[in-house]
């Protein structure tokens, strides 16, 4: 049994792989600034991840075997498209993002997901068939693109870097129940 983190897990994607992890028999810790709606995991914490200090003490609660990192500034499409909320996504999202890579690796997490979007792609290409090398040259329709886009290459300087082992998603509609 492994002890998992689900940064986010008040999401819709947050607690389907709750119910999923659950189901496989971990031990699961989730956190987030909300209450889940439908799937609760063994351990809730509700913290703010934006702020440093709450992110530190979730991660020293445990030595987490796996963290999953979907928390981001998010309202869906009529939020961050509109450039309205461009300041607040960038800003919260990153910050979330600098601490816990920073968290993770000092602190020995064993493995990170990290999840992003097709949104870090270009409307032209996500029109297309895409590859993931498609990627760059970058040029994202939304700064919720961009701040996906700065995220991975967060991740992956702490993987290059500080020995973080990391895994990177980019989803694509997601639905489901829940």
């Amino acid at each position: 049994m492994k002890k998992i983190l689900i940064c986010g897990c008040g999401g819709f994607i947050g607690q389907n792989l709750v119910k999923r992890l659950k189901e496989q028999g971990h031990e699961i810790w989730g956190a987030d600034i909300k209450k889940p709606n439908f799937i609760e995991p063994h351990h809730f914490i509700l913290t703010d991840l934006r702020n440093p200090y709450e992110c530190w003490d979730l991660f020293s609660l445990k030595k987490f075997d796996r963290v999953y990192q979907l928390a981001s500034w998010m309202g869906g499409a009529g939020v961050i498209f509109t450039g309205d909320n461009d300041s607040e996504i960038m800003h919260s999202s990153a910050s979330i993002n600098l601490t816990i890579a920073e968290c993770a690796s000092r602190l020995g997490v064993k493995q990170l997901f990290f999840s992003s979007s097709v949104c870090a792609y270009s409307q032209d290409q996500v029109k297309q068939k895409i590859k993931e090398e498609d990627i760059y040259p970058a040029n994202p329709d939304s700064n919720y693109g961009w701040e996906k886009i700065f995220s991975e290459r967060v991740y992956q300087a702490f993987a290059k870097n500080k020995g973080l082992n990391i895994r990177i998603a980019r989803f694509n509609n997601c639905f489901g129940p829940y």
